[in-house]
């Protein structure tokens, strides 16, 4: 698998890879990532990739990302609350 192209989208990395006809798809923000993978045939190259990615699919992407951040602090917020500091005399 090659990487065939990288941008940025507002907050979001945008990657692109290619092997043997399939195409990759992944969005990173920060360290969170989506991944959407396409079947041979779905994509007919690069420019297609690009002009079927709309900005509604970049907003519910990050709509998405924010739904995962909210879920990976809660499991450290969890943590926090049962947390108990050593009594130090």
């Amino acid at each position: 698998m090659r990487v065939i192209s990288e941008w940025t989208y507002k907050s979001l990395r945008v990657q692109v890879m290619q092997m043997t006809g399939r195409y990759v798809l992944k969005l990173e923000d920060t360290l969170l990532e989506q991944t959407f993978k396409f079947r041979d045939g779905q994509i007919t190259d690069l420019d297609h990739l690009r002009n079927i990615l709309t900005d509604h699919f970049y907003d519910e992407c990050i709509s998405r990302f924010n739904n995962m951040r909210s879920s990976q602090d809660a499991l450290f917020s969890a943590e926090e609350d049962t947390f108990e500091f050593d009594e130090i005399i």
